[in-house]
């Protein structure tokens, strides 16, 4: 596995050598970095119809490309917590985290700040009624559609896992 760490966090020093697949150790204070998942909360949210929302990134990684709303896990939050600033972040749709059941859990992994760092999908579903009007906020979502799952199956998706949750949404 690559170094994604350039500085100890601890002392400062630049001597970081691999101690294992995932773990780094500074030559200068012996402080041990370790490379895990970061968890993330990503949205299922079906409208009275049954149909998915998803959306159109507006950034990188995946510009351009379909998403589930979501994103990483604030320090304090519940995974039901996330999905629900997530979804009301990026739609504008209000909806309380108690409205969320977690689906699955599956790795991913996002580039960030030059970096492929693994993450830890949490999936939600929720359900809204009728087909609400939504506000994508333009710095992350450029367009927003609700389409029958199968047909989201179709589209490019920004992230193996989201495409796996379609999945399994629709196996259930």
């Amino acid at each position: 596995m690559t170094n994604p760490y350039r500085h100890c966090s601890r002392c400062g020093g630049s001597e970081l050598r691999a101690a294992g697949e995932r773990e780094f150790v500074c030559g200068a204070c012996g402080y041990r970095h370790f490379v895990t998942p970061f968890p993330a909360a990503v949205a299922l949210v079906r409208d009275a119809t049954g149909r998915l929302l998803v959306c159109r990134r507006a950034h990188e990684p995946g510009l351009g490309r379909w998403s589930l709303p979501g994103g990483v896990i604030e320090p304090g939050e519940t995974g039901e917590q996330a999905a629900a600033r997530e979804v009301a972040e990026e739609t504008g749709l209000e909806l309380a985290p108690q409205e969320f059941r977690h689906q699955a859990t599956l790795p991913n992994e996002y580039w960030f700040q030059d970096y492929l760092w693994p993450t830890l999908d949490l999936f939600y579903t929720a359900r809204v009624e009728g087909t609400p009007t939504t506000r994508p906020d333009p710095a992350e979502v450029a367009e927003i559609v609700w389409l029958p799952p199968d047909q989201a199956l179709a589209l490019d998706f920004a992230f193996e896992s989201n495409r796996r949750a379609v999945e399994r949404l629709l196996a259930d």
